[in-house]
């Protein structure tokens, strides 16, 4: 039995890739043209482009794949874009409207159709034992009584937006909503907002995870890239929701953010 990583970019298909090497477990990766960033992995791997339903699943078949597991960030393609086969033009017809406009929702029918072909969607969480971010100050610099006003704010605004589907971050700083992040990510909603940054201290990346999110794929994530970023726009810190937020390098994380001076502090939602 084989386990299929469908990985998008960033460093967390590595980790997840590593461990399987370590465990022995048997795994091919399934990458994307313009969406995985992969290099040197030593296990057998195949691009596609995200409309080729078909051909991945022959894929799966030829490789005995059982169990699928998801990790990386993928950037959602327009229609346009997908290029889809014959399977992934069926896919779409079965995919309601409403999946379509938001990204938890086609997903989970994404999860669906692929549980019906049979296999079985495993969480990055079932192979790296440190990847949740533990609750409370996680580094040695704290908030400030301001920063924290910030990340209530940004917490209330997260759970209001939440069952519209739109994003898991925002930046609020000194009282004001620098950004909310949509389509473009976190990286780019940090950028952003660092244009708009005001004068004086503070500014926090809040992320949470949406009300009914599918626990085994999309979840918030940060890593060291995340607090470099922070660090350039001159933002304090990250507030994220503790034991659904993905930590990507978890030691490597919260030493790089005591090394910058930020603080990481793990919420609970309720």
């Amino acid at each position: 039995m084989t386990l299929a990583l469908i990985a998008g970019g960033g460093n967390l298909p590595l980790e997840i890739i590593r461990s399987c090497k370590k465990n022995n477990t048997c795994i091919i990766v399934i990458g994307f043209e313009s969406q995985t960033d992969l290099d040197e992995m030593n296990v057998p791997y195949a691009q596609f482009s995200l409309g080729s339903i078909g051909k991945i699943l022959a894929h799966f078949k030829k490789h005995n794949v059982k169990q699928i597991v998801f990790a990386g960030n993928i950037k959602r393609p327009s229609l346009k874009e997908l290029h889809v086969d014959w399977v992934g033009a069926k896919w779409l017809q079965k995919l309601s409207i409403k999946a379509m406009k938001g990204d938890d929702a086609l997903l989970s029918g994404i999860l669906k159709l692929l549980e019906k072909e049979g296999f079985e969607i495993l969480n990055p969480n079932d192979f790296l034992d440190n990847l949740m971010l533990h609750p409370g100050i996680l580094t040695k610099t704290s908030p400030t009584p301001d920063d924290c006003l910030d990340i209530d704010r940004g917490v209330q605004i997260l759970k209001t937006l939440s069952p519209l589907d739109v994003g898991q971050s925002i930046v609020v700083q000194q009282g004001l909503v620098l950004g909310v992040e949509a389509i473009e990510g976190t990286k780019a909603l940090i950028e952003r907002s660092a244009l708009l940054k005001r004068q004086g201290s503070g500014g926090v990346l809040v992320k949470m995870a949406k009300a009914g999110q599918n626990k085994k794929i999309d979840l918030p994530t940060i890593g060291p890239e995340t607090i470099r970023d922070l660090k350039k726009a001159g933002f304090v810190g990250i507030a994220a929701e503790a034991n659904l937020t993905q930590v990507v390098d978890y030691e490597q994380t919260i030493k790089l953010a005591d090394e910058l001076g930020l603080f990481i502090v793990g919420i609970k939602n309720g």
